[in-house]
C-alpha cells in the first residue's frame, strides 16, 4: 500500500500532468485552477492543498516541464546513439524535445506573459532556475570537448535562441524540411566557430 507521502506525490504529479495537457489543448485562455481541477478529476480542496494559488501552480508547472524536457532530451540523444556526430546529435535531440507537448506548454506561458504582468513576474523567477537546468542539460549533450572551447558560452546561448525560434514556428510547418535545413546550417556554423582542430566534423 502506498505511503501518505507517495500518495501526495502521485496526486501532485497528476495535477501537473493535467495542467500541462490543458495548456497544450486549450491554451492559457482556457487554463485556470478550476479547469485543472476538473481535468485532474480532483476535489477543490485536494487541488488547493497542493497549489493554493494559480501562481503557485504556474511556478510548479515550469519545474515539472523542465524535468520532463530534461528526460526527453536524454532519451532522444540516446535513441540517436553515441556514435553520431555530437553537434548534430545534440541539436536534433534538443529540437525533438522543444517540439513535444511539455515544451509547448511552457511556450504557451511565455506567450501569455506578454500581456499579463502578474504571470510575467511569476515566470521570471521560475525561468531563471529553469535556464540553469537547461544549460546543464545542453552542456552534457554537447560533451566536454565542445564545452571546453572558449567560444562555447556563445554557442550555447545562440543554440537556445535558435532552437526556441524553430520550435515556435513548428506548429505552422507541414514538413520538417525547413527545420532539418536550419539544424544543418547551425551545425556547420558551430564547427566553424570551434575551428578545424575539433573532432566533431562528420567523417
Amino acid at each position: 500500500m502506498p505511503t501518505r507521502e507517495q500518495q501526495r506525490a502521485a496526486t501532485r504529479a497528476r495535477i501537473l500532468d493535467a495542467a500541462t495537457d490543458l495548456l497544450v489543448e486549450r491554451g492559457y485562455a482556457g487554463w485556470s485552477t478550476l479547469a485543472v481541477q476538473h481535468a485532474a478529476g480532483l476535489s477543490r480542496g485536494a487541488l488547493l492543498h497542493h497549489f493554493p494559488t494559480l501562481d503557485a501552480l504556474t511556478a510548479a508547472l515550469v519545474e515539472h516541464v523542465v524535468e520532463l524536457n530534461e528526460r526527453a532530451a536524454h532519451q532522444a540523444a540516446d535513441a540517436i546513439g553515441a556514435a553520431a556526430d555530437p553537434i548534430e546529435r545534440t541539436l536534433t535531440a534538443l529540437l525533438d524535445t522543444l517540439t513535444r507537448p511539455a515544451a509547448q506548454a511552457e511556450q504557451e506561458l511565455w506567450a501569455a506573459a506578454r500581456t499579463d504582468a502578474g504571470l510575467a513576474t511569476v515566470l521570471r523567477e521560475s525561468e531563471r532556475r529553469a535556464g540553469r537546468d537547461l544549460h546543464r542539460v545542453i552542456d552534457t549533450l554537447f560533451g566536454p570537448e565542445i564545452t571546453a572551447h572558449p567560444r562555447y558560452p556563445a554557442i550555447r546561448d545562440l543554440t537556445i535562441a535558435m532552437l526556441r525560434g524553430v520550435a515556435a514556428a513548428h506548429p505552422l510547418r507541414t514538413t520538417g524540411h525547413a527545420e532539418t535545413r536550419t539544424l544543418r546550417y547551425w551545425a556547420e556554423a558551430i564547427r566553424a566557430l570551434i575551428g578545424p582542430d575539433s573532432n566533431t566534423t562528420p567523417g
